[in-house]
């Protein structure tokens, strides 16, 4: 399998994630936050930032559908993630956030951004070597 076939897959796999962990607190905040050990006295809140989550989501699956013409939107899938993944971690360590949510967050985050982080270069240096090669083959062209 290609480095671009792993990448479209990737993103469809963090695009899945995304989906799946959204969507719940989406529809019942109150429930979900009870079931992470913690109460909840805006569920709004939840909703908006999960509702971001969604639609990240809904753009890492557009750009697995097509890694090299949305490049500029792949890194956004290893910063949405580290925001969130850092905002969870401070959190959890000031002893705002229980420890059930930074689990999930070590599981849905963390262990997630180097590896499209490196994907993320991996298609970034296939697209600068497709350009260089085109690049590269003009001149030589014109001399024959």
């Amino acid at each position: 399998m290609t480095t671009e076939r792993q990448a479209q897959w990737l993103c469809r796999v963090t695009a899945l994630i995304n989906w799946t962990v959204s969507l719940p607190p989406i529809v019942d905040p109150a429930g979900i936050a009870a079931a992470y050990g913690s109460e909840l006295s805006h569920p709004f809140l939840v909703r908006l930032i999960n509702g971001w989550v969604f639609m990240f989501g809904c753009m890492f699956w557009e750009t697995g559908r097509d890694v090299r013409g949305k490049l500029a939107l792949f890194k956004y899938n290893w910063i949405e993630k580290s925001v969130v993944a850092t905002a969870v971690t401070v959190a959890f360590l000031s002893g705002e956030a229980p420890a059930r949510l930074m689990i999930s967050v070590l599981l849905t985050n963390w262990i997630w951004i180097p590896v499209i982080l490196y994907y993320d270069l991996a298609v970034r240096r296939l697209v600068r070597g497709a350009a260089t090669g085109v690049a590269q083959a003009t001149p030589n062209t014109r001399h024959l």
